[in-house]
């Protein structure tokens, strides 16, 4: 055990570079990976242009600064320079310009001490905006060099400046101060343009890098937002593109289409998913064909047992069919492994299986854990026997009469895997199940119908060699009833006669049913016919036979003779199924649209059991105890001759309801 699970944690451990491609190669991934980039680049750029907002503000303060240094220092020289032309001569102006000269002197030269300090030091948070106070902005080594020679250059001009004035505050000596600024000022004005030379420049260079980021970051981002358009057309749009032209491909009826698998991740699902559709498309169309074509039990089976067993998960299907009196099922047709088994015919119970559960509920019934519920229920025959070909899921599809077979049956698909057929396939299985219940129930009607069709033949052959014989004992039985005197004798005869006249009638309604029908359809009102009908009823029966129409005057298109045959043989029923005295109803009503009429006759009879009543109009089949079984199959095949349909119902509350629906004029 060791060898294997060190392989399966090896197999993991390699594959994970091949769960990383595909995870690489998903289109969420790239195109979150393209916008996450984007939003990076969106949010650097925004900060980056806040940042250099703020720096270019604080270029701007450090500018104004060094510039108004220049203005401080030109102003002390051209105050220096008015002062020594208009020196004070007496006591009172030298005050005056004490007070004036001297104190504008002192804070000159103390705001520029202040802005020299303030470069040196290379703290300005002081000077910065609201808001720039984190900046600390990042002199260049010209304006570092400028500022420090500037700084030497004040700092003697400073000193001289002092020694002029001389050593007492109360009386510095003005006259001296002036022509120091007026005549010492070339070097320190020098300096000082030099350093406001730098200064600007320093600004100048940092806006024209702010300038080039700003490009920078706008031609990123105009990069990345083409690169995900470019991401969208190569890995969706084109694809989907190509998607679009499969889709239109599959519907234009080209199933076998498939798609490349391209793109992203998602895409090739998509494309594979489209392809598995169409694949299943294309199966499901020949396999409609082969349903549509096959009119025999053996050939439908062996077109799924064989060509769609993978498709339908399943590795046996065979067809059950019940007998008339529902006591047993047979397995008339079965494939195994995509091979017939021709030997498999088998007869099981009917009583207490799942057989008879799936035709009473006439639903699908789906059996997973097959080995235990065989062996908890020894009745379930067949299912012992699937468990025993090593079935162990299974799907039983009842046909019964909703699907309009003559013969009831259920299809039974099985597989050998625990889950086979779960999931998608009992998903296919449940959305085609309608379609493959009809198919059976159509292939079981054809079979019904070539079986007819040969019992017509002979019973057509039987019905002519009959009615000859049949006329000879006849004419014969009159004969020697008008000559026949004894009473017992007479009343003989006279059952001889009545019983030759029903074998006759028999024949008669054999010989309607096997042979083709002749029809000469033309517009009518059936009213006046069903009074004829009902009045002759009438001279017959002890009842109580009524009609009820409406006031407008109903038509249809119809064969009056055909009519008059249903009307016939309908009311013959109701009479015989009522007691005597009962009321008998004719009801004749259109639709509102007049696109059809029904006629409806009720008689207060015995109901009849539900079960029984889809069988009423199959051929031999009578719930009386003399009846020929063909009168409603007569009945049935008349109506539908005329395009209309037929509805029995029976209930306690209303008794047996016979309605016949017509197409109306248009």
């Amino acid at each position: 055990m060791r060898p294997a699970h060190s392989a399966q944690h090896d197999g993991l451990s390699v594959g994970r570079p091949g769960r990383l491609r595909p995870l690489l190669s998903s289109l969420r991934v790239q195109i979150a990976t393209v916008f996450l980039a984007l939003v990076a680049v969106l949010s650097a750029a925004g900060l980056y242009g806040v940042g250099a907002l703020q720096r270019q503000l604080t270029h701007d303060v450090l500018v104004d600064m060094a510039g108004r240094l220049e203005l401080m220092v030109e102003r002390m020289h051209a105050q220096g320079m008015n002062y020594a032309r208009n020196a004070p001569r007496d006591h009172s102006s030298y005050s005056r310009d004490l007070e004036l000269y001297y104190q504008d002197l002192i804070s000159d030269v103390a705001a520029v001490d202040a802005v020299v300090q303030t470069f040196m030091s290379g703290d300005f948070k002081a000077a910065m905006p609201e808001g720039s106070h984190w900046l600390r902005p990042r002199l260049s080594a010209e304006v570092l060099e400028s500022i420090a020679d500037l700084e030497d250059h004040w700092d003697r001009w400073r000193d001289s400046l002092s020694a002029a004035l001389g050593d007492t505050p109360d009386r510095p000596r003005l006259e001296q101060a002036a022509a120091h600024v007026s005549e010492g000022h070339a070097d320190l004005v020098a300096a000082t343009r030099h350093f406001a030379s730098a200064v600007r420049a320093w600004r100048d260079r940092g806006y024209r890098i702010m300038t080039r980021g700003v490009i920078g970051i706008a031609v990123l981002t105009l990069t990345l937002v083409l690169a995900l358009l470019g991401l969208l057309l190569w890995k969706v749009l084109t694809p989907l593109r190509t998607a679009t032209v499969g889709f239109q491909r599959v519907a234009d009826g080209d199933f076998g289409y498939r798609l490349p698998v391209l793109g992203a991740t998602e895409i090739q699902h998509l494309t594979g998913s489209f392809n598995r559709l169409s694949e299943r498309l294309d199966l499901f169309y020949q396999l409609m064909s082969g349903l549509q074509q096959g009119q025999d039990l053996d050939d439908l089976v062996g077109l799924l047992g064989s060509r769609f067993a993978g498709l339908l998960g399943c590795d046996w299907i065979g067809v059950v069919l019940i007998d008339d009196a529902r006591a047993s099922a047979r397995v008339e047709t079965s494939w195994l492994d995509g091979a017939p088994l021709p030997k498999d015919r088998r007869l099981y119970r009917l009583q207490g299986t799942l057989l008879e559960q799936v035709l009473a509920d006439e639903h699908p019934l789906h059996v997973q854990q097959m080995a235990e519920t065989a062996r908890d229920n020894p009745a379930y025959e067949l299912l012992r026997h699937l468990v025993a070909l090593g079935m162990r899921d299974a799907l039983f599809l009842p046909i019964t009469p909703r699907t309009q077979s003559p013969v009831p049956a259920v299809v039974v698909f099985a597989s050998r895997e625990a889950d086979g057929l779960s999931g998608a396939r009992r998903g296919l299985l449940h959305n085609s199940a309608q379609m493959l219940v009809q198919a059976f129930g159509r292939t079981a009607r054809f079979a019904e119908q070539g079986r007819l069709a040969a019992i017509g033949e002979l019973v057509s052959g039987i019905v002519h060699e009959l009615r000859t014989p049949l006329t000879t004992v006849s004419m014969a039985l009159a004969h020697v009833e008008g000559r026949e005197t004894d009473p017992r004798a007479k009343r003989r005869l006279a059952l001889g006669m009545r019983e030759c006249e029903r074998m006759r009638r028999l024949l008669e309604e054999m010989l309607l049913y096997a042979k083709p029908l002749s029809f000469e359809p033309r517009a009518l009102d059936p009213r006046p016919l069903l009074t004829e009908v009902i009045g002759e009823a009438r001279e017959r029966w002890e009842h109580v036979i009524e009609i009820e129409t409406e006031t407008h005057r109903p038509e249809i298109l119809g064969d009056p003779d055909r009519l008059r045959q249903i009307f016939v043989n309908l009311t013959e029923n109701a009479c015989e199924a009522a007691p005597e005295g009962a009321e008998i109803t004719w009801r004749i009503d259109t639709d509102r649209k007049g696109q059809e009429t029904r006629l409806r006759i009720q008689n207060p009879g015995e109901t009849i059991p539900e079960h029984l009543l889809p069988r009423l109009t199959q051929p031999f089949f009578s719930t009386k105890s003399g009846g020929t079984g063909l009168g409603l199959a007569i009945v049935q095949r008349l109506v539908e001759l005329h395009g209309g349909r037929l509805v029995i119902r029976s209930t306690a509350q209303e008794g047996t309801c016979v309605e016949l629906y017509f197409p109306g004029l248009v």
